[in-house]
C-alpha cells in the first residue's frame, strides 16, 4: 500500500482557489467594458440614423416648392438658398449647414447638406448628402408624365 505524504500538499488548493478567483475577476472587468463599449456604439450608431433623418428632411424641405418665382404665400425654387440651422432629437444637438449652387444650362440647383454632431465623448461625427433639384415648374408637372 502507498502513502501519500500530505505535507507536499499545504497550500496549493488555496493558490488554485485563488488563481480562480483572479481568473474570474478579471473576466469580469473585461465583460464590463465590453458592454459599455457596445452600448457606446449603438448610442453611435442611434445618432447616425437620427441624423441621417434630420438630413433627409432638411433636403425635402428645400426641394419642397411651390412657384418658380417669390410669390407671397408660396415656396418658390428661387427661394433656395444656403442657410444653417440646428435640431435637437434624443438629447443630441444636430447642426445642419446646407450649400446651394445655381447652374444655368440646364437650369437645376445641387443643394449639399452637412450635418455635425458630438458624442458623449465629445467626438464630433458628420454626414453629408448631396441632391439636385430642377426648375420646373410645379403647375405643369403632371404634363410631364
Amino acid at each position: 500500500m502507498r502513502y501519500i505524504n500530505l505535507s507536499k500538499q499545504k497550500g496549493q488548493g488555496l493558490i488554485e482557489t485563488l488563481m480562480i478567483v483572479l481568473f474570474v475577476g478579471i473576466s469580469v472587468v473585461a465583460l464590463i467594458k465590453f458592454e459599455h463599449l457596445l452600448n457606446y456604439n449603438v448610442s453611435i450608431a442611434r445618432q447616425q440614423s437620427d441624423a441621417s433623418i434630420v438630413t433627409q428632411n432638411e433636403i425635402e424641405t428645400l426641394r419642397d416648392y411651390s412657384v418658380l418665382t417669390t410669390t407671397s404665400g408660396y415656396v418658390a425654387y428661387s427661394g433656395i438658398t444656403s442657410g444653417t440651422g440646428t435640431v435637437t432629437v434624443n438629447n443630441t444637438t444636430f447642426t445642419l449647414t446646407w450649400t446651394v449652387t445655381t447652374y444655368t444650362s440646364p437650369t437645376y440647383k445641387t443643394i449639399a447638406v452637412t450635418t455635425t454632431w458630438n458624442d458623449y465623448y465629445g467626438t464630433a461625427h458628420s454626414i453629408s448628402m448631396v441632391t439636385n433639384v430642377a426648375s420646373l415648374d410645379p403647375s405643369t408637372a403632371s404634363t410631364f408624365m
